[in-house]
């Protein structure tokens, strides 16, 4: 894979100007991160990067319907943590950019202004687990504090422009939420969405015009959206919007809040829908194979963030009408196309059923020289049919990959879904296992290499218990930011990690021949290399979950660098597990490379043992 100047890897973050004029995002090339501000007129879109304005992947940036940029830049960590508020003035040949003022707080995200008696606001989380709303303006009071709310903050939407009356979501300690609606004038607030006390009830989307209010509640088991009218007391949920076991999100309103954009997870893939409250009825979007999010709608054009195996992200636009038009937009300078490999999906067969998989390695990929099982983090998540610059990089070396949505995934119905709660490493386990022993069965008649297992968060997890429970099935394992065991991940992570692990049943035991899924114990039986990647900076799975498995490696008399190798990186978990910088990736096609080349030798040298035995 060879390119003239590095090339978009990422675009994550994007918002959008009320007025739909504007837009911005984060981008990433060669894990450089910029700032990009786009301009919409009619179908086009045009991007500039703002080089010469530092961001991080942190950094939070909001288009205002002038033009105007406001960033929230993070500075210092801990209790030093900070956050500069900009504006910025793109457009010309320099953007320029005016320091507004500090705020003290562990996180926070902009909201636009309904007037023009001010640019934003800035909501907050602040050291004591409340949050902040502070008015971001131009004149000589540059930032100030409006109310204090107990709790972590997110979303938004304006309620009342006229009257300063703000909906948003309101998270407790038991990270549970409920929608709220506060009064910016009078400084005061109140709960108006609760469906009950251990439920995650928010409110979604607020048409100004119609009134019509999109809210979703996992009171039943499972997230639904609903409706209704803003002073009105009831709220449907219509069966029509809920589909068992398939994630369904509100991404937009029209202009006049008489139609909803609805994305679905359906498999690998996004659908789309256009709903109508006041019909009941879901009509089917026709949208181009890939993954679609972030969007907004104005008049009858639709724009989002696309991706596809071999289409970095980027902003899609969809004009509607009888025959729906999809365009992707791409920069000059920065979207020259390299050669990015292709996918398919694929079905494969589990001992339940069908596995869709996406695979990189074109139709011979099950006879491909090197191959890979790419495992992914979870429980109850999924791969996605979008660009990956991991899978990319195994691609442009020659490794193939199939990375299987096996049971436990998101967007295969409910039964699907709800096979690993309460027994975590079982049913996604047994086809990881059922996909390992066909895939190296017809390896071995081929004389290739055994597969190398990969997986990241949870799919580590996983990687590692496959590769002890069978160890005779694969070449080597990688594992990215694992946890031992989920009682041991309990014990040592934060409160959201552990309410997660309550509600999908982490705990409850699994009594077969296989025994206690801990990689402590399974450990023992690893006979391939294993690859063993944690970030030092990992407030979700915690590095010493991997410091441990690294000791008892050592604890067996395993040779660092020859049986297993460890690292560990200044990042945090979603660095690791899900970002992949380019050293990393490195790392991973190194390792792979140097394993599969051995596991050929190796087979090479039977093979002349065994000819040289029969004559």
């Amino acid at each position: 894979m060879t390119a003239t100047s590095p090339a978009v890897t990422s675009r994550f973050d994007f918002a959008y100007s009320d007025n739909g004029r504007y837009g911005v995002c984060l981008r990433t090339t060669a894990d450089e991160v910029a700032l990009e501000w786009w301009t919409f007129r009619a179908e086009e879109a045009a991007s500039q990067t703002l080089l010469d304005i530092a961001v991080s992947r942190q950094t939070r940036a909001l288009p205002l319907d002038e033009g105007g940029v406001i960033l929230l830049q993070p500075s210092g960590t801990g209790s030093s943590r900070r956050y500069d508020v900009v504006l910025l003035r793109p457009g010309g040949p320099t953007c320029s950019a005016q320091r507004l003022g500090e705020i003290p707080a562990l996180d926070g995200y902009l909201v636009p202004s309904p007037n023009s008696a001010q640019l934003g606001f800035a909501v907050m989380l602040d050291y004591s687990e409340q949050s902040t709303i502070w008015r971001l303006s131009a004149s000589t009071a540059l930032i100030e504090p409006v109310v204090r709310v107990p709790g972590t903050l997110s979303g938004y939407a304006w309620l009342d422009v006229e009257a300063g009356i703000l909906a948003v979501n309101q998270a407790s300690n038991s990270y549970r939420s409920s929608g709220i609606v506060i009064d910016l004038l009078q400084g005061s607030w109140r709960r108006i969405w609760s469906v009950s006390d251990t439920s995650t009830d928010r409110i979604v989307l607020v048409s100004p015009h119609s009134k019509l209010l999109v809210v979703a509640t996992n009171a039943t088991g499972e997230e639904r959206l609903g409706w209704g009218v803003l002073g009105e007391q009831n709220v449907s949920f219509p069966q029509t919007l809920h589909r068992p076991g398939y994630r369904r999100q509100a991404l937009a309103l029209d202009d006049c809040g008489e139609h909803l954009l609805v994305h679905e997870a359906a498999g690998a893939v996004s659908r789309l829908f256009r709903y109508t409250p006041a019909t009941d009825r879901l009509e089917p979007i026709a949208s181009p194979a890939g993954t679609i999010s972030a969007a907004s709608w104005n008049g009858d054009l639709i724009r989002c963030r696309f991706s596809a195996p071999d289409q970095p992200p980027t902003l899609g636009t969809l004009r509607l009408g009888t025959e729906p038009r999809w365009s992707v937009s791409r920069d000059r300078e920065f979207d020259r196309q390299p050669d990015w490999a292709g996918a398919e999906l694929v079905q494969l067969q589990g001992p339940a059923g069908p596995i869709e998989a996406i695979v990189y390695g074109g139709p011979d990929w099950r006879t491909s020289r090197y191959l890979m099982v790419a495992l992914h983090g979870g429980p109850l998540a999924s791969w996605h049919f979008e660009f990956d610059p991991l899978f990319q990089d195994l691609a442009a070396a020659g490794i193939a990959v199939v990375a299987p949505n096996y049971r436990g995934s998101t967007g295969y119905g409910d039964e699907h879904l709800r096979a690993a709660i309460g027994r975590w490493g079982g049913p996604d386990l047994d086809d990881v296992l059922n996909l390992g022993r066909s895939l190296a069965a017809e390896r071995e008649c081929l004389q290739l290499p055994r597969p190398i297992v990969l997986g990241t968060s949870y799919g580590a997890f996983l990687a590692v218990l496959a590769a002890g429970v069978e160890p005779e099935l694969w070449s080597a394992s990688v594992a990215l930011a694992p946890f031992l065991s989920s009682s041991a991940l309990y014990e040592s992570a934060g409160i959201a990690v552990r309410n997660r692990i309550e509600k999908l049943g982490g705990l409850t035991p699994i009594n077969d021949t296989i025994g206690p899924r801990d990689l402590l114990n399974v450990c023992e039986s690893l006979s391939a290399p294993l690859l063993l990647v944690h970030g030092t900076g990992d407030d979700t799975i915690p590095v010493e979950q991997s410091r441990m498995l690294r000791r008892r490696l050592l604890d067996l008399g395993r040779i660092e660098g020859i049986d297993f190798e460890y690292l560990e990186a200044d990042y945090d978990h979603a660095g690791i597990a899900l970002a992949w910088p380019e050293v990393l990736r490195g790392r991973i096609v190194r390792f792979c490379l140097a394993q599969l080349d051995t596991s050929t030798c190796l087979r090479s040298y039977r093979t002349s043992v065994a000819t040289a035995q029969a004559l």
